[in-house]
């Protein structure tokens, strides 16, 4: 385990996320960064596997911005154990593609080595994503079933 990770740090982090600041965020992340958000992507093309503070960035600097224009982030729980935290928030955001304001909640999970980011993780609750975003009800007894999902590529190494 390395250094317990301090409060002041993970604020920072949530500061650099919730304003989509890139510049702190090449701060606060190591070159070899893990980045994961597990949603749609289909509906959501931010969602999948970055690797590297170079991804990262472009997530902040290009992928977000061209996607999503993040409206409120409001954390609702937030827990700092060792080098770890994880938190629960709402976001809200305007999807540029369709004019929909789509609001969802997602788990984050991070984990820390000497005040930097190593490897980060999202849950999306993607189901309500996806609906607001598409503007229509999903039913899932009738809805096609995409590709299978190699459960290998879907877990991460914490």
């Amino acid at each position: 385990m390395t250094n317990p990770v301090s409060p002041a740090v993970v604020q920072a982090f949530y500061q650099a996320y919730a304003t989509r600041d890139a510049a702190r965020m090449e701060s606060l992340v190591v070159d070899h960064v893990r980045w994961t958000i597990i949603g749609p992507s289909q509906v959501l093309p931010f969602c999948g596997e970055h690797h590297g503070k170079a991804a990262v960035l472009k997530l902040f600097t290009e992928i977000f911005p061209g996607i999503i224009q993040f409206r409120s982030f409001e954390p609702e729980v937030l827990l700092i154990d060792g080098d770890r935290a994880a938190a629960y928030l709402k976001l809200t955001g305007y999807l540029h593609k369709s004019s929909r304001i789509i609001t969802y909640h997602c788990g984050q999970f991070i984990r820390f080595e000497n005040d930097k980011v190593v490897c980060y993780s999202s849950i999306i609750d993607s189901f309500d994503a996806a609906e607001q975003a598409l503007g229509h009800y999903i039913d899932p007894m009738h809805e096609p079933v995409p590709a299978a999902i190699d459960p290998q590529k879907a877990v991460v190494e914490l």
